[in-house]
């Protein structure tokens, strides 16, 4: 039974922008005006009206993202030093990170150097959780439980690895036959993990039952290779992103029935930080950066870059974010708890969508 495709084009796709600064713009950036569009409309997500929180949220003037940071860093520390960790040097890009649910001073990373770790922000290491030891192999992903003090780590090669906080090694196997790009443990039922991997597929496991590469209790094949897999806040639902023009939002309950499609365009790029999906924690949207591509059906001439808010029911689009200012690829979205701040991530550069601080501007 083929998945249900959601429609590729909307009637009325809303696009909030930030206005550009009063500073001479360059002929390049005297382009249509159709892409410098500013409306708000009504839209419903399947808990709440989240118009009202987008509007606020998409139309604000924020500081530079640097001084929210800075501002907020000195805010907790007073006047002391910038903090800067230490580098890995070439090739050692970081490729996860997660703070430590049990102290909020130090955060897990993995590298492509070859580990997964704990550190502080001084940069010293507190415990090396797994390492390859060969420049051949790199870890890719990771996650992490506080309740039941668990990391689970995934490489380049198909292997995952599941720790306690100790640092003691449970298991290691290959689960997938090519990198696992993305590791995610159900919030709510943190035995039940996804797995995310280039060889096309996405796996549902049971820690407590995991003996083999085979011991899978589900696999979602997909049609291209796959940047992530995350659980909705409240579980109930698994949201995936291929590397190409395709979301998908399957029913953590009913894993054999057809998934929800939701056409996209995020296409991979070699140089390009992986486009992924991610989920807003108190509302059900789904919310990603978006690369135009012209093969795509509904691409239309002077696409923007836009963050994309998507109802998680419907797959309907309920917002798009645009800053003239930055108008790069946007790979990676993150909100803070309360679902009122978004960061995104775009090449060197954060934006910082805040309804608090732009408050506090006025």
């Amino acid at each position: 039974m083929a998945p249900r495709k959601r429609p590729e084009t909307q009637k009325t796709p809303e696009v909030a922008v930030r206005p550009k600064s009063k500073r001479s713009r360059s002929p390049r950036e005297l382009e249509p005006e159709a892409k410098k569009l500013c409306v708000k409309g009504p839209g419903s997500s399947r808990r709440f009206d989240s118009g009202c929180l987008w509007a606020g949220l998409a139309s604000l003037q924020v500081p530079p993202p640097s001084s929210i940071v800075r501002a907020l860093h000195h805010h907790k520390l007073g006047n002391a030093v910038w903090p800067s960790l230490q580098q890995i040097g070439a090739g050692g890009s970081i490729t996860g990170l997660k703070f430590n649910p049990l102290d909020t001073n130090q955060f897990f990373t993995s590298s492509m150097e070859g580990t997964t770790r704990l550190q502080d922000f001084k940069g010293n290491t507190i415990r090396v959780f797994a390492s390859s030891d060969t420049c051949n192999v790199w870890f890719c992903s990771l996650d992490v439980s506080a309740r039941s003090r668990m990391v689970v780590t995934g490489d380049n090669v198909g292997h995952v690895i599941l720790l306690n906080m100790d640092g003691r090694e449970l298991w290691n196997l290959r689960m997938h036959k090519k990198k696992v790009t993305h590791v995610a443990l159900n919030p709510c039922c943190d035995w039940f993990l996804a797995t995310a991997s280039v060889d096309q597929t996405v796996k549902i496991w049971d820690l407590r039952q995991v003996r083999g590469k085979s011991s899978f209790l589900h696999s979602l094949p997909h049609s291209h290779p796959v940047n992530a897999a995350c659980f909705s806040p409240d579980g109930a639902q698994l949201l995936t992103t291929d590397q190409k023009s395709e979301l998908r939002v399957y029913s953590a309950s009913q894993w054999d029935c057809p998934p929800s499609l939701i056409p996209h365009p995020h296409r991979h790029f070699q140089h390009l930080t992986p486009i992924k999906a991610t989920w807003h924690p108190r509302y059900n949207l789904v919310v990603v950066g978006r690369y135009p591509d012209p093969n795509f059906k509904s691409c239309t001439p002077h696409e923007l870059r836009t963050i994309d808010v998507f109802d998680g029911n419907s797959g309907k689009m309920m917002y798009q974010l645009y800053d003239p200012e930055s108008s790069g690829i946007i790979s990676l979205n993150e909100f803070n708890p309360m679902g009122d701040t978004l960061a995104s991530v775009m090449g060197y550069h954060i934006l910082i969508w805040s309804q608090e601080e732009a408050g506090m501007r006025t």
